[in-house]
């Protein structure tokens, strides 16, 4: 597939950090080499002026930058293509939104705020500097990165398929009707030339929806009518 100008519809790849650059909860052994590999294609993509790359870290960037580092990922991005979360970003939010956020830093200083990439699609979005039709997010989670997507910035999403998880947990079966890539250059192919079929988020969206009602109705007088209704256990 010859990718030029003319061929290439995703002009912008936005990445999420843990488990698709460096190893996280749910990839703890990702390959160092198959990023290395994928970004010796995407680079001089870039280079030529062909696409811009990403890279959308839901914490600060203090914190961040030690994995960055350590895995090397800080060549692949430019500067102003880096986004982390800022002290603004944090007093912008709802205020039980905000003592949240911070509620959770206090206990982990690493904790990651998997809203901060809807944040950022949406707001470059809205400014004109990208379109929803020419990005895509790289990410792993079919619920922070999938549902988020779906319900908020609207830009395609592409799960990786080492690290496929659900709130940062892994999911054993694949949800039908997303896109799945690996880290290669094959498959990054067909994502900038628009290549994979469009997704199918009825799935998403029926799995998404039967587990927040279980999770509601756990341990009320009606948790086994509804777990009946989902996922057809008899009520006691």
């Amino acid at each position: 597939m010859n990718l030029n100008e003319r061929t290439i519809v995703r002009k912008n790849l936005f990445f999420s950090l843990p488990d698709v650059l460096v190893s996280g909860i749910v990839n703890p052994k990702l390959s160092k080499l198959k990023v290395s590999k994928l970004f010796s294609f995407l680079k001089p993509l870039e280079e030529q002026g062909l696409i811009s790359l990403y890279l959308i870290v839901g914490q600060d960037e203090k914190t961040a930058v030690k994995k960055i580092n350590e895995f090397g990922i800080d060549k692949f991005f430019r500067k102003e293509n880096m986004f982390f979360v800022t002290p603004g970003y944090i007093k912008e939010k709802e205020e039980i939104d905000r003592e949240r956020h911070l509620a959770n830093l206090d206990k982990d200083a690493g904790f990651v705020d998997e809203f901060f990439k809807q944040r950022v699609l949406m707001d470059l979005v809205a400014e004109g500097k990208i379109t929803r039709e020419d990005s895509a997010l790289i990410c792993h989670d079919i619920w922070f990165d999938g549902f988020y997507c779906m319900r908020f910035s609207g830009v395609d999403f592409f799960i990786v398929n080492e690290s496929i998880s659900e709130r940062n947990n892994p999911l054993p079966e694949k949800i039908t009707g997303l896109n799945y890539v690996k880290l290669n250059d094959s498959d990054f192919k067909k994502i900038l030339a628009d290549k994979f079929p469009r997704s199918d988020l009825r799935f998403l969206e029926t799995y998404i929806f039967n587990k927040l009602k279980l999770e509601l109705f756990e341990g009320t007088k009606i948790d086994s009518l509804v777990k009946k209704s989902v996922i057809g256990e008899k009520p006691n």
